[in-house]
């Protein structure tokens, strides 16, 4: 029989703000398929719409989302991290990231 303490010694604690790794990897698959998508700030202003994810360090989900935008006659993109994500919205077509400000 294992100690008590060995029982749960792969057991990582998930801060209140940090989402859990099977909850990372929805939210990567979600993105994964969300070409397209709108993109809006915490506070509901849109940012653009989702151009594409980069993956380089994790295979489960993104490190990174690239958001297109047009100024004026210009096209922009930004990059923001997988963290900034806060969900997305499958239903209304739309990525909502925390944390962030147009402009």
């Amino acid at each position: 029989m294992l100690e008590p303490s060995l029982l749960f010694s792969s057991v990582r604690e998930v801060g209140e703000n940090e989402p859990s790794e099977r909850a990372q990897a929805e939210l990567g698959r979600l993105l994964a398929a969300a070409g397209g998508y709108r993109v809006l700030a915490s506070d509901g202003t849109h940012l653009g719409w989702l151009d594409h994810v980069r993956y380089e360090r994790h295979a489960d989900h993104p490190d990174e989302v690239v958001v297109r935008s047009r100024h004026l006659l210009a096209m922009r993109r930004r990059v923001f991290s997988f963290s900034a994500v806060a969900e997305v919205k499958r239903g209304e077509r739309t990525v909502v990231l925390r944390g962030t400000r147009a402009g």
